[in-house]
């Protein structure tokens, strides 16, 4: 089963609307074909990539985010670098923002997981 089928039978989403408000859920930074990398730094671009993929399907970019929150395993190690990533992905803007520390999370190796809160542009 790939991880697409299995996060579907668990009953995941990318992402749900409500009124005009885009609830994007958590997203992990994976390689194109499922590993995890062993870099930090290249776990928090990748899923940062993967929540502005969700953003942009869904007619929103960073600018729109009005809540983030990240989970970090071994919080608040390698924060530098995340904050680095962070500040790169909303392009000098900023947003509410809540970094929890979390012993593990779904996906083996992962350490960190970003969900994002977003106000639609335009009625969906």
């Amino acid at each position: 089963m790939s991880d697409t089928d299995a996060a579907a039978s668990y009953g995941y989403c990318e992402a749900r609307i409500a009124d005009r408000i885009l609830f994007c859920s958590g997203q992990i930074g994976i390689e194109a074909d499922g590993s995890v990398a062993p870099d930090p730094s290249r776990q928090y671009e990748l899923a940062f990539a993967a929540l502005g993929e969700v953003l942009r399907r869904h007619g929103c970019g960073a600018s729109d985010i009005v809540d983030l929150t990240s989970f970090h395993v071994g919080y608040p190690a390698h924060m530098d670098g995340f904050i680095a990533a962070k500040s790169a992905f909303m392009q000098g803007g900023s947003t509410c923002w809540t970094a929890i520390g979390v012993s593990a999370l779904g996906h083996p190796r992962s350490i960190v997981e970003i969900k994002a809160v977003a106000l639609l542009p335009h009625a969906v």
